[in-house]
């Protein structure tokens, strides 16, 4: 089944694999285990098992296209919201639908508390606090505790401290406000300024809730420290990414003492925090690097580059890709089941040709030969070649065998 330029293949024993599922907008989130990558595909979440080399779809979406979700600390429930608000959650382990809301506003930014006991959730220029759902059905799965306001424009970002009693939030408006989640008697609310240009990532660092790293559009690291003494917050030091006239800091993450960077060039810079210091760096992509998330192990790197729909996940103390998937680039038009049906090609309107596994879900092999959109693709038996390959492009007709051999 294909719609939308996305497939979907059926098992009764695996659930559904997306075919040319792969990013299209959105964050992405490792398990706890670090041993799957959960990223959103139009309106539904696809699982990518690394260790086994497999995909899942999950068999439930939302109304729009997905803008963000959050999985909970243990990995059992996941809320997902689409571009108008409207979310829903869900029992990962047990594939069960529990509940539907609705934020009534565009959301930007979701995460739960350490604990699992609260969500954060920007709206607007505020942020909420709400009762984490339990893991059945209720009637009224999410309470709202709290609001808070004081931001000037949209929030980007929100994080937790580990101790889950603070939160520290971005801002459009180039400020990094720190919230508790309580009332406390020592604590009140701070603005942090100085940055330029929008914040794109603000996190508690390495020493605790009285430090904070913010990351802004222009390039700007800032470390924020807390005085123990006067318990005044200033800049402890101020960092930049090194980059070209023109090109800017699209999206940032930060896991313990690690901090990647994602450029509008399609480069990642990593940083060991809180010094700065430069550990790695590559170019994964010709676009924007929409998205970044990081492994709780540390080890791996998740990229999402939705101008490519690519989707990569790369260790960088090995510096090799763990998982490389790239769908078609405009609509799908055609698709095709081999004899023996654990393949399946697809045609579309980028004029490449690509075969996709019904077991596992991933892209084994792209043909680029035509320079038109693919109209059809069909497969079948020729001389002793297994399953080669025939499809028709608007002006030519192409021949491909499992070999890699084609003829025009």
């Amino acid at each position: 089944v294909y719609r939308s330029g996305i497939g979907a293949v059926y098992n009764a024993e695996y659930g559904s694999s997306g075919i040319n599922a792969e990013y299209g907008g959105g964050n992405l989130i490792f398990s706890p285990d670090s041993n799957k990558l959960l990223s959103p595909v139009g309106n539904r979440i696809t699982i990518f098992d690394m260790k086994g080399s497999k995909t899942v779809t999950l068999p439930f979406e939302t109304r729009k296209n997905m803008e963000c979700f959050a999985l909970s600390p243990c990995g059992n429930m996941l809320v997902c919201v689409d571009v108008e608000g409207r979310a829903i959650l869900i029992n990962v382990r047990k594939r069960v639908l529990l509940a539907h809301h609705n934020f009534k506003k565009p959301v930007s930014a979701i995460s739960y508390s350490p604990d699992g006991v609260h969500i954060a959730v920007s709206h607007g220029k505020h942020v909420q606090l709400w009762q984490a759902p339990g893991t059945s059905k209720e009637f009224t799965p999410f309470t709202l505790v709290r609001t808070y306001p004081g931001q000037y424009d949209e929030v980007s970002t929100i994080s937790w401290s580990t101790c889950s009693r603070y939160l520290v939030c971005g801002s459009v408006d180039m400020t990094v406000k720190v919230l508790s989640r309580e009332p406390e008697e020592d604590f009140v609310p701070v603005t942090l300024t100085g940055h330029k240009r929008g914040v794109v990532g603000a996190w508690f660092g390495p020493g605790g809730a009285h430090e904070v790293i913010s990351v802004s559009a222009d390039g700007g690291m800032f470390l924020w420290e807390r005085s123990a003494v006067t318990g005044k917050w200033s800049v402890a030091s101020k960092n930049f990414v090194n980059q070209a006239g023109g090109i800017h800091v699209t999206c940032a993450a930060l896991q313990s003492a690690l901090l990647v960077v994602g450029l509008s060039n399609g480069q990642f810079t990593l940083y060991d925090v809180p010094t700065f210091d430069q550990i790695h760096t590559l170019s994964i992509s010709q676009k924007d690097i929409s998205t970044v998330s990081i492994s709780p192990s540390g080890d791996l790197l998740g990229f999402g580059c939705q101008g490519h729909g690519q989707l990569l996940v790369w260790e960088w103390k090995s510096e090799t890709y763990v998982l490389k998937q790239q769908g078609h680039s405009y609509n799908m038009n055609c698709v095709s089941y081999s004899p023996d049906s654990l393949s399946i090609a697809t045609g579309g309107d980028d004029g490449k040709v690509k075969v996709w596994s019904t077991e596992t879900g991933f892209c084994y092999v792209t043909f680029n030969e035509h320079t038109a959109g693919v109209s059809d693709v069909t497969s079948g038996r020729l001389e002793m070649l297994f399953c080669p390959l025939v499809w028709m492009g608007l002006s030519e007709l192409s021949i491909f065998t499992d070999i890699g051999t084609s003829v025009q």
